[in-house]
């Protein structure tokens, strides 16, 4: 509980950083352009006032903090309030850092002193309950209610024994790809020759990573990077695996090639999908299967598109890819409850519109989601239109934070300047492009061979949808392949009937997570429980021979990268 004591402590703490921060707003005055009163502008004038009324109202709190403590103690009776008040807190402390290093970009600086108290403040309420309530933040029934992932000791035998056997297929994986993503790195003279995507965006991260003049002019170069074909998400993790090699390298840093592409090529291409597929494997099997989950990792890892991505190709699509397959698993795993999984995925799908946009077409998919809640009993109206809407606020406010330039009316038009002219190229294809098979239409006669030269052939997509409709309507999986199956849907309809341009990285995110099906017949089969032995075997049997037939057709298809 929160003793008078630590509360009144904390409450005078408060209140005299708020003084303080009066101090400081009126310690400098403001552009005599601006100045309406004693030298202060409207602004800096309204923002001392609050303060002080802020101290003032905290110092009669003080005098009332008996009833006040006996009030938060009554109130965090439900625990659950304890949680999700301190789960607030830590949001509200983030945007307000965020706030304040953005001081020195778009938010106007006099808010500096008022945003650090409000900081302060917050940290002290933070402190507060993780020292009044931390027994029950220690309670294993509070934290396994409340956490994200499972600790390792819950986890099933088998699921981690399925674990250690994809880690060292995706290792040795891994191991496999270092070589062809090498190429082309040996100085630059041979990167330009490699070309590429890559050979465009390199300097506009180099751009984002040099040091400026003053604070001010580095946060520009590392936020505001004027080249909004790919979204922000994706240089910011590109600029987190390379700053180790920057403090290293020095002034030699953006020369030094032999050692950034292949980290950018690995860890922003390669890992990120080799993770995507693992999520894909735990949504179709749940790391229950050793030998189903291992052959499913491998059917994704090795389609041509994966390895189109994985082999020199630093490009955001495995980013996109992940959170997208994330999105996915916390649908899943918040199981209509509409819980802490439901917002994780608003995250993820922020994430993925920050990154590529993708994220936009889950939107029919959640909609289902919700409204089978309503169906199924397990949430009334009211409660899914209120999951909704705080599932739109968390999408949208991870959007702003993870695309801090939006808040610059310069940078929001140059960005709206290139997705005008990018759509334009999607819907037409690239302008002066030799296109001798007619490959720049929409349709499926045009997407077709797209599909099956990356990715499955069409008895196997024939095959895949068949299992994961199957799932759809038996066994105690339906919320898993329903979901699947309308993400997969809504952005293959998107590809087809409005894209032109046929890039393979596209296509990933709409027919991985389908191949995850490979196996879903004979495993809903098995669920069902209400087939015979003949007809479970016959479905493994024929799993196994589509399986087999498109692997073999993937590997011819990909020999020639590695031989």
């Amino acid at each position: 509980m929160i003793t008078e004591g630590r509360l009144r402590a904390a409450l005078r703490a408060s209140a005299w950083a708020a003084l303080l921060a009066v101090g400081w707003t009126l310690g400098t005055r403001s552009e005599a352009s601006s100045a309406v009163l004693f030298g202060y502008s409207p602004l800096r004038l309204a923002l001392a006032g609050g303060l002080i009324l802020a101290a003032v109202l905290i110092f009669l709190l003080i005098r009332k903090s008996a009833v006040l403590s006996a009030w938060l103690t009554g109130f965090f009776v439900v625990r659950e309030r304890v949680y999700r008040a301190l789960l607030l807190l830590w949001v509200a402390l983030g945007v307000l850092l965020w706030c304040f290093l953005f001081s020195w970009l778009f938010v106007p600086a006099n808010l500096r002193p008022a945003l650090l108290w409000l900081i302060w403040t917050l940290g002290l309420a933070i402190a507060l309950l993780r020292v009044g309530y931390r027994g029950v933040f220690r309670a294993e029934p509070f934290r396994s209610h409340f956490r994200i992932f499972p600790r390792w000791e819950a986890i099933a035998p088998v699921q981690k024994k399925t674990m250690g056997i994809l880690l060292i297929l995706s290792l040795l994986y891994l191991a496999i790809l270092i070589p062809s993503n090498l190429n082309g790195t040996a100085d630059l003279e041979a990167f330009s020759r490699y070309g590429g995507d890559e050979f465009v965006i390199y300097p506009i991260l180099m751009d984002v990573m040099k040091p400026g003049e003053t604070f001010g002019a580095t946060l520009y170069h590392l936020f505001i990077y004027e080249d909004y074909h790919y979204g922000y998400p994706f240089y910011a993790v590109s600029t987190l695996l390379l700053t180790p090699v920057r403090l290293m390298t020095g002034a030699a840093f953006p020369d030094r090639v032999d050692l950034n592409l292949p980290i950018l090529r690995m860890g922003v291409s390669v890992v990120p999908l080799v993770l995507a597929a693992w999520a894909i494997v735990y949504l179709f099997t749940r790391f229950r299967r050793p030998l189903v989950s291992a052959l499913t990792l491998v059917f994704l890892l090795f389609a041509p598109g994966s390895l189109q991505n994985n082999q020199g190709f630093w490009h955001p699509d495995g980013l996109n890819l992940l959170f997208v397959c994330l999105s996915l698993v916390f649908i899943r795993r918040d199981d209509e409850r509409l819980g802490r999984n439901f917002y994780a995925a608003a995250v993820c799908v922020g994430l993925s519109i920050a990154t590529r946009l993708y994220g936009f077409f889950f939107a029919p998919a959640i909609a289902v989601y919700l409204t089978g809640a309503v169906l199924r009993k397990k949430a009334t109206w009211l409660r899914a239109v209120r999951a909704g809407t705080i599932f739109i606020l968390v999408m949208t406010l991870t959007v702003a934070l993870s695309s801090p330039y939006l808040f610059r009316a310069d940078a929001r038009g140059r960005m709206i300047e290139i997705l005008s002219e990018k759509s334009g190229e999607m819907a037409h294809g690239y302008e002066g492009d030799f296109d001798p098979r007619n490959d720049y239409r929409p349709g499926w006669a045009a997407w077709r061979p797209a599909f099956e030269d990356h990715y499955v052939r069409m008895f196997c997509f024939a095959f895949l949808w068949g299992s994961l409709l199957t799932g759809a309507f038996l066994g105690s999986e339906r919320l898993t392949y329903r979901t699947v199956a309308l993400w997969s849907l809504t952005i293959t309809a998107y590809l087809v009937f409005f894209v032109a341009v046929k890039s393979t990285q596209y296509v990933l995110p709409a027919l991985l997570p389908l191949m995850g099906a490979i196996f879903a017949l004979p495993l809903t089969i098995e669920d069902a429980g209400i087939f015979s032995k003949r007809t479970r075997t016959v479905a493994w049997l024929a799993s196994g021979a589509v399986f087999a037939a498109q692997l073999v057709l993937n590997l011819i298809r990909i020999r020639p990268r590695f031989f």
